[in-house]
């Protein structure tokens, strides 16, 4: 198991109190992205109908536990943009990612697949190459969408879980897993309210940028340039 420590507001206290949470280790991947993009740039991508609070700007180390954007379909089409809570608490456990090859399977999961599916853009993520932990970024030349669904807990709030498969060839050189990247033709059927061609999409070659970074990375905290940076670190 992988520790975590979340902060989360009690509301009867009015105190904000730390929670040790642990990632379940298939979960572990995809779990650190990108996405150093400006809301003009996504909404080129993704044509978003609304404006969202707090506004949206650059970030450069995504993690477990924090609030990301996602964006999905109305019943009328539209396309909506919100901050959703990444990872859903389980038992002192927080899943954060669903294996695509399983989804159906899972009971956790089954109706969320069916009926609660979005995007999370992205342009980056990171693996990390044992036994050194040294931390690897893997982009394409533009913005992506990684396939996720909402899961909804106890207090009503809305949890996002991100959508895995088999890693390719090169991102299996440093982990067996990553993101469910979707391509823009699948992007509208992943999130069309009224069609069924979601059961039949699969996962399309990309052509990944593979490097090393800084181990900075690894401080949840930083969040900066120079994390997406070629690392001089690495040897």
């Amino acid at each position: 198991m992988i520790p975590l420590i979340i902060r989360q507001h009690n509301e009867n206290t009015q105190l904000s109190v730390p929670i040790l949470y642990f990632l379940k280790e298939e979960s572990s991947m995809c779990g650190r992205f990108s996405a150093t993009f400006t809301w003009n740039d996504l909404k080129t991508w993704w044509p978003v109908d609304n404006d969202i609070e707090p506004g949206f700007s650059p970030r450069f180390n995504i993690a477990p536990g924090q609030n990301i954007l996602t964006v999905g379909r109305g019943a009328g089409g539209e396309w909506r943009a919100a901050w959703i809570h990444w990872g859903f608490p389980l038992a002192r456990k927080l899943v954060i990612n669903a294996r695509r090859e399983s989804i159906e399977n899972k009971p956790l999961f089954r109706y969320a697949y069916h009926h609660q599916r979005v995007i999370v853009p992205a342009d980056g993520f990171y693996e990390w190459k044992r036994p050194a932990r040294q931390p690897f970024r893997f982009t394409l030349d533009q913005p992506f969408a990684i396939a996720a669904i909402l899961l909804p807990n106890r207090d009503r709030t809305w949890h996002v879980v991100l959508l895995t498969t088999e890693a390719d060839e090169n991102v299996g050189a440093i982990h067996d897993r990553m993101p469910w990247i979707l391509s823009s033709d699948q992007v509208p059927m992943w999130l069309s309210r009224q069609e069924s061609q979601y059961l039949n999409l699969d996962v399309k070659p990309a052509t990944w940028v593979v490097y090393p970074v800084t181990r900075r990375l690894n401080n949840v905290k930083n969040d900066d340039p120079g994390l997406i940076l070629p690392s001089v670190e690495h040897s």
